[in-house]
Formats: structure tokens, sequence, C-alpha cells
């Protein structure tokens, strides 16, 4: 009882007194939507903890570099990192040499938002739905030409994973962005592109987006299960994790931190111009979607055989 007792009081006076120096913040983009929503979350969370939420930007590698930097980090509440799925999930399984164990170098803490994919047709492209699509490229084979933003991005997989399921052969085009993705559509060069949603993307026509329900950031268009493709789903999701061992105190803190920025009015507005949807969620939660998204991906990337180096 006096272990137990000296435990959980261990644990409150830590609670209590952090954080007490400021918090580096260390997103592994520069720019982008890590980027635009990680500054914001920055500021909610110093006003809430008390102390600077200091943002430090360690791009490379597509995030590897600053994942690599948060899993090193000491397990003290004053570096945190957010990460997407790119690096914490599909880079591993590509790259089981990439310096870290998204299962066992971590703490996760919660998730924070979801950018869903689209289905997007080229302008001489035919077909008006996901269906059609299907149906023409499954009566020409390897003749569907599909962009993409590149290996081994959500956006590649998730076609794969549209091909897989709706039994058809595809010719798949990485572009270096979704800028020049989006001209060759508009230009009709391609038939379909995927990539997670971007507002420039509304320049061309959506078909589809991958989730199981409609978003309202683009009404009208119809969802994958509405679509005819149930179980076809593909998002890139951004998050917060702290080095392996944080005090589950302090994991507690900025979970609950996390969620009120995510309830938060200005925050509500600024994912609706973005075109992104909140989660949050408990810690375990995190866990469960990055279990479930590592299932999934395994098999998509096994069976292109994707190998990526750094």
């Amino acid at each position: 009882m006096v272990l137990v007792f000296c435990a959980v009081a261990g644990l409150s006076g830590h609670a209590q007194t952090w954080p007490t120096r400021p918090i580096t913040l260390v997103i592994g983009f520069s720019g982008g939507t890590g980027d635009t929503i990680g500054r914001p979350f920055a500021e909610f969370a110093s006003k809430q903890l008390g102390q600077p939420v200091v943002v430090e930007n360690r791009p490379g590698g597509g995030g590897v570099v600053g994942a690599i930097g948060v899993s090193r980090a000491q397990p003290d509440g004053y570096t945190i990192g957010l990460q997407a799925v790119g690096p914490m999930i599909l880079r591993p399984i590509m790259d089981p040499s990439v310096g870290y164990d998204s299962e066992k170098d971590f703490s996760p803490i919660a998730l924070l938002i979801d950018t869903p994919n689209v289905i997007l047709a080229g302008a001489k492209f035919s077909a008006r739905s996901v269906r059609e699509t299907v149906g023409w490229a499954r009566q020409n084979p390897g003749r569907v030409t599909v962009g993409h933003p590149g290996p081994g991005t959500m956006g590649h997989l998730a076609a794969l994973l549209l091909a897989s399921d709706a039994g058809f052969a595809g010719n798949y085009i990485a572009y270096r962005n979704v800028t020049l993705l989006v001209s060759d559509l508009l230009g009709g060069q391609i038939d379909v592109g995927v990539a997670a949603y971007a507002p420039q993307l509304k320049a061309t026509r959506v078909l589809a987006v991958m989730t199981a329900e409609p978003v309202a950031f683009l009404p009208g268009v119809p969802s994958m299960r509405e679509a005819g493709f149930p179980g076809v789903y593909a998002s890139t999701w951004f998050a917060l994790f702290g080095p392996p061992n944080l005090p589950p105190d302090v994991v507690e803190k900025l979970n609950a931190v996390t969620n009120a920025f995510l309830r938060s009015e200005d925050a509500q507005k600024q994912f609706a111009l973005l075109g992104v949807q909140a989660l949050g969620g408990s810690p375990a939660q995190l866990t469960k979607r990055m279990i479930d998204d590592r299932v999934l991906w395994s098999k998509v990337i096994k069976d292109a055989n994707i190998k990526l180096k750094n």
C-alpha cells in the first residue's frame, strides 16, 4: 500500500510541476499541412500550459529526420513531435532500416487531424463516377493512367488499394507535387488522379472522397461507400507523439490540451478552410489507428513490392 501511494504521489507531483520551462514541438516538415496545423496548436498549448511551446521544423526524408529526433529525446515532456502517417507507418514498412520502430520508440499522445484522399478525373476522361472509371479500367487492362504525388505516398497507396479491391490494372504516373498533378488532370494528359485533399484540387472533377461518409467541405461528392466501394478508405492523419517512456501524467496533460485545441472555434474554422477533419481522442485510439493502418498498408506495400531508402 505504501509503495502504491508513493508511486501515485510521485505522478501527482510531476503533474503539478510540469512544465516549468519551454517545450519544443518538432514538426518533421517545412510548410504544408503539418506546419499549418502545428503552429496554431503551439500557440494554443502555450496559453493552456503556461509555458512557451516553440516550433522547430526539422524537415528531411519526408518526416523521418524529425521522427528520429523525437524518438531519441529525453522523456521529460520538453520535446514532443507532430508527425504524419507517412513517417510513422508507411516509411518503416518500405524501409525497415529507417532508424526507429514506431511501435516502441514513441509515446502516442493524440490524433490531430485527418486529410482524406480523393479520386479525381482528367478533363478528357469520359467516366463520371468511380464505378464508371473501374468499368472502363477493367475493359481496358493497363490503359487507365493514374497520377499520384510520388512513390510510397498515401495517394500512390490509395490508388493501388482501389485497383486491388476493384480488380483492375493501372498505369501509374508519379508527380513531384500536387500542382503538377492538377495541371495534367486539367490538361487531359492523364485519366485519373489520387491525392490527399487540398483546396487547389477543387479545380478538378472530384469523383469521390475516400472516406466512409461524405465530408462537409466537399458537398455533393460521394464517399467510397456511396460510390459502391465500401472499405476502400485512405487518409493522411497527423498526430502528436513524445519520446518513449513519457510520464503518463505528461501524456494526459498534452492529450487534454490537444482535444481542447481541436474543439476550439478558431481551429474549427481553420479546418474547414483547409479541408481537414478534426480527430482527437485518447492515446489508446491513436495506438489502435497505428496498428490498423500498419496491417492495411503493409499488405498493399508488399503486394506492390515498394521499397524506399534514405
